[in-house]
Order: structure tokens, then sequence, then C-alpha cells
């Protein structure tokens, strides 16, 4: 008897020895590697798309006239300027179960619920308010404001107007543009763009900004490549034009604008976050820059010069001068040059060297042990990073981390308590953190973003870049003017979150209707 238990002891020593490493990881977690976060990690979004893209060309081409059993009207391409033939019961319901197939471009009818699959080989259009069950368009999808999508959404291009919900997966092959208050849980693109403005009625370009001309008010000369203003503008978010702007009036720009040229103001001038200007800005009013601004030239106003957190005046080996009579300057920012406020010089910038310890490269201080194989700096607690800091490697801290203005780190963030960026933080790898994580204005992160609780994403700041897409992930997330993302918005990982969302087959969309009660709150909010 006791060789026998002795046996058994033994085997179960020689089974469970090994596993001892990987029961005190679990316990007492010692990693000092940021998460991977696989740039497919949004489960296909397009794949809803795919298939019913797959089965109903052949459908088509067979001339079925159901498809799934569901009954299935097949529209030639100038049904757009015609009445849909609807039947009784769709008439007087305001609500279609059929799924619908366009060959050309198409608006959905005005007062109708579409309750199976509406798709078309051109541009397709919603009505105001209505419910839709899933949409596929070939060229441009314009949702309407307070258009609901219950299941998916897809199409070359995107545009979702003020007040969509969208408990389903919004997907683009080339970009997704957002207006004010709406509600998503995914969205995935290679461009998406919260602009807060989107025109319902012009195409989307490819690379989804818009330039400014005659339909804002501006006449540009072609020869000396001026554009002039005889009133007051105010200048959408996201647009990019190439040449120098005067305005005869106030002159305000929205978050993220870029132009390749110099602005010249006759009263105020005001630049939203993220916005960059390749030129100068000369106003005699007041000129204010918002947090993460960029301006390559001088900037002189006769009254009063405001300076946002994080903004980025001149650039090394073009210096440029900051003058007016009162100059404000907010944290973190950096001019390469001369400010002059009235008569007095002032000295602005980050941490000289001699404040810096030499033998500690980050300027971090003794509070980041950093490992010179792995390249890996651990914080042991809360870690307030100083602006303008910058270096190369990642940082794993094991309580809050928060970044100053306008540092600069050569690879990827994990923090196991909430993470802060501050204005115009650049990080070229991931941020992940367990608790929330704020993205400052005018930041950008080449990596994803996620948390185990909410994401931020302040004004104009920049997720992913064209060639490198990312993913922000998070059960809440908040995205405010100006944000761009290259890749994929996914609210609502946790279960909870998902539960009163997913909506099956065998689901009556009837109880989604907005006469009937109304639906939870979305995870994802494109804010105003």
């Amino acid at each position: 008897m006791r060789i026998t238990l002795l046996l058994i002891v033994l085997t179960l020593l020689t089974v469970l020895l090994p596993l001892v490493p990987a029961f005190r990881e679990w316990w007492k977690p010692t990693d000092v590697t940021p998460l991977p976060i696989d740039e497919m990690d949004a489960l296909e979004p397009e794949y809803l798309a795919r298939r019913f893209s797959g089965l109903i060309g052949p459908a088509l081409d067979q001339g079925l006239i159901a498809l799934g059993g569901v009954p299935l009207v097949h529209l030639p391409a100038h049904a757009i300027h015609a009445p849909w033939p609807l039947n009784d019961q769709e008439v007087r319901t305001g609500r279609t179960r059929r799924i619908w197939h366009t060959d050309g471009d198409c608006v959905l009818p005005e007062r109708l619920h579409c309750l199976a699959e509406m798709s078309a080989r051109g541009a397709l259009r919603t009505s105001t308010g209505r419910t839709y069950r899933a949409l596929l368009s070939g060229a441009q999808l314009t949702l309407a404001p307070r258009t609901r999508v219950i299941r998916w959404a897809h199409a070359q291009s995107l545009a979702i107007g003020d007040h969509c919900q969208l408990p389903a997966r919004i997907s683009a092959t080339q970009v997704l543009m957002l207006g004010r208050e709406v509600s998503f849980s995914l969205l995935h693109a290679p461009a998406i763009r919260f602009t807060g403005q989107v025109p319902m009625d012009w195409p989307i370009p490819p690379e989804g900004r818009w330039s400014i001309g005659a339909s804002d008010g501006v006449l540009w000369d072609a020869v000396s490549g001026i554009g002039r203003v005889p009133q007051a503008l105010h200048v959408p978010p996201l647009r990019r034009w190439r040449g120098h702007l005067v305005c005869d009036s106030h002159l305000s720009l929205g978050e993220g604008c870029e132009a390749e040229g110099s602005l010249r103001a006759a009263g105020t001038l005001n630049l939203g976050a993220g916005c960059r200007i390749h030129g100068g800005l000369v106003a005699p009013g007041e000129i204010y820059l918002a947090a993460g601004t960029e301006v390559q030239a001088s900037i002189v106003s006769e009254t009063l010069v405001v300076l946002g957190a994080g903004c980025v005046i001149g650039v090394p080996g073009a210096h440029a001068t900051v003058r007016a009579p009162r100059v404000e300057i907010g944290k973190g920012v950096v001019v390469h040059g001369t400010v002059w406020s009235g008569q007095r010089m002032l000295s602005v910038g980050g941490p000289q060297d001699e404040d810096l310890d030499p033998m500690d490269a980050s300027g971090l201080g003794p509070a980041v042990r950093w490992n010179v194989v792995s390249g890996r700096g651990l914080a042991n607690a809360d870690l307030k990073v100083p602006p303008l800091r910058q270096w190369s490697g990642d940082l794993v801290c094991q309580g809050d981390l928060e970044l100053g203005a306008r540092c600069h780190v050569r690879g990827s963030l994990k923090a196991y308590g909430d993470l802060g960026l501050g204005p115009g933080v650049q990080v070229d790898g991931s941020v992940v953190a367990q608790g929330d994580v704020l993205v400052g204005a005018g930041s950008r992160v080449g990596g994803s973003v996620v948390s185990e609780t909410a994401v931020v994403l302040g004004p104009g700041c920049t997720i992913g870049t064209p060639e490198r897409h990312a993913t922000v992930c998070a059960p809440r997330i908040e995205v405010a003017l100006g944000v761009v993302v290259h890749g994929t918005v996914w609210a609502g990982a946790s279960g909870d979150a998902l539960g009163a969302l997913q909506i099956g087959a065998d689901v009556d969309l009837d109880e989604h209707l907005p006469d009937l009660p109304h639906l939870p709150a979305l995870p994802g909010r494109a804010a105003a």
C-alpha cells in the first residue's frame, strides 16, 4: 500500500513541478513586455458583407426570386427615378422584410424600415431616422442623420450622419467619415475620420480629405496660389489645401486641418487642435492655437497670441518668431526660434542638458529601471513623466503612468493602472493599460490603443498610420473631433457591453425600431 501511495505522489510531483513557474507567474505577474496586439483582432469586420456579396451575386445571375428563403427583389439601374414596387403590407406597416438590390445608384424610400439586406452596385443612401438590418454599396454609402443599422454595413467609402446608432459592424475599403454624436460598436477602414461635419451630398475623396474652394467662399488665384475670402470663414475639420489663404474678416480652422501655406486674417485667427500649418500666421486680432497645433513659420499679432498645450512653432534649422504685445504659453510648448512679448524676449523650451542626469539618457530618473539588453524600462510605482522627454525602448509601469506634453517614445507603453498622454505626445509603438487610457489633443500613436475599461481620444490625435493599421479597443470609447484612426475602432469588447447589441437571424427586428422602447446606450461614442 505504501509503495502504491509513493508511486502516486511521485507521479503527481512529476506532472505538477513543471507547472510551478506558470502558477507563480499567474499569481504574481512579472512580465515587462507590452501585450501583443494583432491588427486582425477584430474578428474580420468585413466577413458578413463578403459572405452576403458572395451569395447575392450568383442569385442575381441565376434570376432567383428568393435568397435563403427570403424574397429577393431585383431592381434595374434606373430604379432610383421610379417608385419602389412595395406591396400593400409594406405600404401599410412601413416595413419591408424582402431583400432589395439595384444595379445602379439607390436612395432608400422614406418612411420605410428595411428589415432585410439592402444592396446597390452604385451609391446607396438611407432615409433619415430609419432602421436597417444590413447595407451593401459598391460605391459610397451615406447614412442619413438618425439612421440605425442593426447587423452590418459595407461600402467603398461610407459617410455617417449625425446621431446615428450603429450596433453593427461598419466597414469600408477606403475611408469612413463620422458626424457628431454617433454611437457605434465596431468601425473598420484604412482611414476612420471623426470630422464632426459630414456633407451628405458630396462624394468622399479616396483619402477622405476635402480641399476648400468657391463652395466654401474661397476664391483661388491659379497663378499666385493665393485664396481670398471676402467674409468670415470657418473651415470644417480635416480639410487640406495648398496655397496661402487671406481672409478679410475672422478666420478659424477646425480640428486636424493642414495648410501648405500661410494664413492671414483681418480679424482674429483660431486654429483647432491638431492643425498643421506649413507657413506662418498674421492677424491684427487675437491668434489662438489649440492644443497640439504645429506652425512651421512665424506668428505675428497686434493684440494677443495664445499657444495651447503641446504646440510646436518653427522647425529645427528654420527658426520662427512669435511676436505680440501679449503672449500666453501653455505646458509643453516648443518654439524653435524667438518669442517677443511687447518689448521683452521670453525663453521657452524643454529641459536643458544640464538638468538631466548624464547616466540617464531618457531623463526619467531612478524611478525607472532599464534593462540595457532588452531595451525595456520598468517602474514599480506610479510614474509622471515631465514634458518634452524622449527615449527609445518599451516602458512598463506597475501603477498609473502619465506623460507630459510633447514627449516622444520610440517604443510601446504599458500600465497596470491608468495611462495618460499629454498634448502632442508621440508614441511609435502601442499603448496598453488595464485602466483608462487618455490620449491628449494632437497626439500620435503608431500602434494600437487598448484598455480594459475605457479609451478617450482627444481632438486632432492620430492612431496608426496608412502603412501600419492599428486597433483602438476598450469596453468604452469616446472620440473627439478631428481624430483619425487607421484601422479598427472596437468598442464593447466585454460580454456585458455586447450582450444587448448582438442581433441574430432569429431575432425579430421590430423591437429595435425607433417607435418602441429606447435601445441601451452603445459603448462607443463620437462626441461633439
